[in-house]
């Protein structure tokens, strides 16, 4: 009898830190569905018979439906799918109106079945229209789909509130986000890594037209250290892509800057509806006035088209000269932000100091008078002619 006395090299490994999850969050939940025609998203009931035709019994109160503040649907709805996909262990076969785990609702029997979530879903993916996506959730992704639908009602509120003067330097933008994550946990995340305490109700959302979260998110800072101190610690840092499940499904890196600027005024309620060639600056000295700023403008040999002059009051009793400098094609206003960007690092003006930017309308769901809405139209959403990196 020969003994091994070697020891077997992978019995010396130990895991240095595990992440360990609950078993209840793997169940899943629901599913969610997107690229739903409008015309099946007018009510749950009509949901419920187009669910009913593809063979999956579900109730009303089981369907919430993302939409918009006028309550126009995005082609998003959530279903939830833990009572007809819980097991039936009734024997007494034959006799259905003993089963416990039958219910009537309005006068009606309903029958549940050992249907499990892969035969749901195949279902859903067979009878629904052919662009529809499904996809299954566990109880962290039905949160955040609720909390998606309600900050989505709230966007404007949100960022008419980032837009006010004081917090015009105070906002910084987090990119790089993964989708399951909500703002508490992104607050959470920017207080373990920069030990910044930020509100989660001062994390607003980046949203596509369609009603999906973006990468993006704005948070609003309490003071000019907290800025600095987020985009000096917060960039390139790696974060779960699945917040539920820790480092078991893939990273995602979170980068942070002052790419977003918010601005509110009267007098530039229309001023992007007049033209897209536009360029946005800031940071004149308080005593320029909009013929001297065209003077220096010309000098500099930026030759805009025409010069909006906004003066915007500050919190510290200081005020923000902003200036509108619009060109008369696309060509020109990418030309413009290339000599711009030549005169800020010219002048040694920090990365971090924002100097100019290409203004965007933040919130255009207006409400249409004849049942139409300009958001539908794929020509709405046209950004730059071109993806230009300045």
């Amino acid at each position: 009898m020969i003994r091994n006395t070697l020891s077997r090299s992978f019995s010396l490994l130990r895991c240095a830190k595990s992440d360990t999850i609950r078993v209840n969050s793997l169940q899943q939940k629901g599913f969610l569905i997107e690229n739903l025609p409008k015309s099946m998203l007018i009510s749950n009931d009509i949901l419920v018979q187009t669910f009913s035709r593809c063979g999956v019994e579900i109730l009303s109160d089981e369907i919430h439906i993302m939409r918009n503040r006028f309550g126009h649907p995005l082609g998003r709805a959530m279903i939830l799918t833990e009572r007809i996909s819980s097991p039936n262990f009734d024997f007494k076969f034959g006799n259905s109106a003993t089963n416990d785990k039958n219910e009537r609702i309005n006068g009606k029997l309903l029958q549940f079945h050992n249907i499990t979530l892969k035969n749901i879903q195949q279902l859903l993916i067979d009878n629904l229209p052919q662009e529809t996506r499904v996809y299954a959730c566990d109880e962290h992704e039905v949160k955040c789909f609720v909390e998606q639908c309600e900050r989505y009602l709230t966007l404007s509120e949100d960022l008419r509130r980032l837009s006010r003067p004081e917090f015009f330097y105070s906002v910084v933008t987090v990119t790089g986000i993964p989708k399951s994550y909500g703002r508490s946990e992104l607050s959470h995340t920017i207080y373990k890594h920069t030990t910044v305490l930020v509100n989660p109700s001062d994390i607003v959302f980046r949203f596509k037209h369609n009603g999906e979260q973006d990468s993006v998110a704005w948070v609003l800072c309490k003071n000019d250290t907290d800025v600095k101190k987020i985009i000096a610690k917060l960039q390139e840092v790696p974060v779960a892509k699945r917040y539920q499940y820790g480092s078991l499904m893939g990273a995602s890196f979170l980068y942070s800057s002052r790419s977003s600027l918010f601005i509110s005024h009267p007098s530039i309620d229309y001023i992007l509806s007049k033209s897209k060639y536009q360029v946005f600056t800031v940071g004149w000295h308080s005593d320029v006035d909009e013929k001297e700023l065209i003077y220096l403008t010309n000098s500099l040999k930026l030759f805009p088209k025409s010069v909006k002059l906004l003066k915007v009051p500050s919190n510290d009793g200081i005020t923000e000269v902003c200036a509108f400098l619009e060109c008369d094609r696309m060509r020109n206003t990418k030309k413009l932000m290339v000599r711009l960007q030549m005169i800020k690092r010219r002048w040694n003006i920090p990365e971090t100091s924002p100097f100019f930017a290409y203004p965007k309308m933040a919130d255009v769901n207006f409400k249409s008078h004849d049942g139409l809405y300009e958001y539908n139209d794929e020509s709405f959403y046209s950004d730059l002619d071109e993806p230009v990196e300045y």
